[in-house]
C-alpha cells in the first residue's frame, strides 16, 4: 500500500507542476517573484517554455503510470496464482519496476544481423509515440489539458492508429519467421478492433453533440453516458482490451506459439519502449473510458447542488448543498479544486487498469478464428445499434431517459 500511494501521488504531483506551479511560475516571476519577471499568460515565449516543459513533464506522468501498471500486474497475478510476486526491493517489492527500468536502460543497444535496421530502430518509437501523444488531449480536471482539441475524440482514434503500423513494422524488419507472424497478428486485430472502438466514442459524441473532450466531460455532470450509452461502454470495454494487446486477445505475442511475436530480436531500451507503451496503454484507455463513459472528474453521477431539507434555530428550510460543498475545497479552477478533481479522474482510471488485469488473470486465450469473428460478426453490428440508439436518443429524448431506466 506504501509503494502503490508513493507511486501514485509522484503522478498527481506531475500533474499539478503540470497544469498549475509551472505556469504560475513563469507568469508570477521565475525564479524570483520580487524581480517583475512574468510572462504574459499565452504569450510567444510563455508558450515556447511551457511547450519545452510540458511534453517532459508528460513523459514523465506516463513513464509513472508505466512503472504502477507493472507493479500492479506483478501482485495481482502473483495473488491470483498464490504466490508473492515482487517483495524484497523497496517496501514490499515497489521498487522492482524502477529497477528494471534502470536495468533496461543500462543493457547494450544490440541490433542482429540481416535486419532492415533504420525501421528496426523506427518501429519501437513509433508504438511509444501513438501511446504518448494520447496524453496531449486528455483532460484531467477543468482547464488542465495540454491541447484543448475541439476534434479530441478524432484525435484519439487517429493517433491509436499508429500503434499498428509500429507492431507491424517492428515484425517485418526484424526478418524473422515469429516477428512477422506476430506483426501480421497484430496489424490484423488492431485494425480490425479499433472499428467497434472508434463507433463506440463516435456514439458519445453524437449523444454529448460535441467532439471537445472537456465538453463532453462537462456534459456528464448530472448523468454519465455509461447508462444511457451501455451498448457502446461494453463495446469500448471489449475492444480496448484487444487495443492494448492483454490476454485474452494477446495472439501477436503468444509465447506459446511466436517465442515473443514482434518484439522477439529486441532487447534493451529497444524493448522498453514496447513495454513502456504497453502499460501507459494499459491507463490510457481507461483514462479514455472514464471520459467518455464515467463522467471524467466528476466524483459522482449526481448533480454538484443538492436541495436538503435541515433544521435549524429558524425554523425548518431548504439549504442547497451537494457533494461539491461537503468535499470540495478551494473555488473553481483553484488549484485545490482541480486537485480533488484530478485525483478522481485517476481513480477511476485505476480501477479501469484493476478491470483489465482481472481478464487477463481469468480468461484464456481466444484462437484466430474467434477473435476475428467476434469483432467482425459480433462487436461492429452491435456497435452499429449502438450509434443508431445515440443519435435517436438525441433526437428524442426520452428514449434516452427510457434506456438510462432500464439500465439502472
Amino acid at each position: 500500500v506504501i509503494g502503490y500511494a508513493a507511486l501514485f501521488g509522484t503522478a498527481h504531483i506531475v500533474l499539478i507542476l503540470a497544469f498549475q506551479v509551472i505556469p504560475a511560475l513563469l507568469t508570477n516571476g521565475l525564479p524570483f517573484p520580487w524581480t517583475g519577471f512574468g510572462l504574459e499568460r499565452n504569450s510567444f515565449w510563455f508558450n515556447v517554455i511551457y511547450g519545452v516543459l510540458s511534453p517532459i513533464l508528460a513523459f514523465l506522468f506516463v513513464a509513472v503510470v508505466a512503472l504502477i501498471n507493472i507493479l500492479m500486474l506483478r501482485k495481482y497475478l502473483a495473488k491470483v496464482q498464490n504466490r508473492f510476486g515482487p517483495l524484497h526491493n523497496g517496501p514490499s517489492g515497489s521498487l522492482q519496476t524502477v529497477y528494471d527500468a534502470l536495468k533496461l536502460v543500462s543493457k547494450e543497444d544490440y541490433t542482429p544481423k540481416m535486419v532492415e535496421e533504420t525501421i528496426f530502430t523506427l518501429a519501437p518509437v513509433l508504438v511509444f509515440v501513438s501511446a504518448f501523444v494520447l496524453m496531449a488531449v486528455i483532460p484531467f480536471a477543468p482547464g488542465w489539458v495540454f491541447a484543448n482539441v475541439e476534434a479530441g475524440a478524432v484525435f484519439i482514434i487517429a493517433a491509436g492508429t499508429l500503434g499498428s503500423y509500429g507492431v507491424l513494422l517492428a515484425g517485418w524488419s526484424m526478418n524473422n519467421k515469429f516477428g512477422l507472424m506476430g506483426g501480421m497478428r497484430a496489424a490484423a486485430q488492431l485494425v480490425s478492433y479499433e472499428v467497434p472502438l472508434s463507433i463506440s466514442l463516435l456514439s458519445v459524441c453524437v449523444y454529448a453533440g460535441s467532439m471537445n473532450l472537456t465538453q463532453i466531460v462537462n456534459a456528464q455532470s448530472q448523468i454519465w453516458f455509461a447508462l444511457p450509452l451501455f451498448i457502446p461502454f461494453v463495446i469500448y470495454l471489449i475492444a480496448g482490451l484487444a487495443e492494448i494487446k492483454m490476454t485474452p486477445f494477446d495472439l501477436p505475442e503468444a509465447e506459446s506459439e511466436l517465442v515473443a511475436g514482434f518484439n522477439t530480436e529486441y532487447g534493451g531500451m529497444r524493448f522498453g519502449f514496447f513495454f513502456v507503451a504497453e502499460f501507459a496503454e494499459l491507463y490510457l484507455l481507461p483514462a479514455v473510458l472514464a471520459i467518455f463513459f464515467l463522467g471524467g472528474w466528476h466524483m459522482l453521477p449526481l448533480p454538484e447542488t443538492l436541495g436538503i431539507p435541515i433544521n435549524t434555530f429558524l425554523g425548518d428550510r431548504l439549504h442547497l448543498l451537494g457533494y461539491k460543498e461537503l468535499f470540495v475545497y478551494g473555488a473553481d479552477g483553484s488549484i485545490w479544486r482541480n486537485a480533488f478533481y484530478s485525483f478522481w479522474f485517476l481513480v477511476k482510471g485505476a480501477l479501469g487498469v484493476y478491470f483489465y488485469m482481472w481478464i487477463r488473470a481469468t480468461l484464456p486465450r481466444f484462437r484466430d478464428d474467434q477473435l476475428m469473428e467476434l469483432c467482425w460478426k459480433g462487436l461492429i453490428p452491435l456497435a452499429l445499434i449502438g450509434l443508431m440508439l445515440a443519435a435517436f436518443s438525441k433526437l428524442v429524448p426520452a428514449i434516452g431517459t427510457i434506456l438510462s431506466v432500464l439500465v439502472g
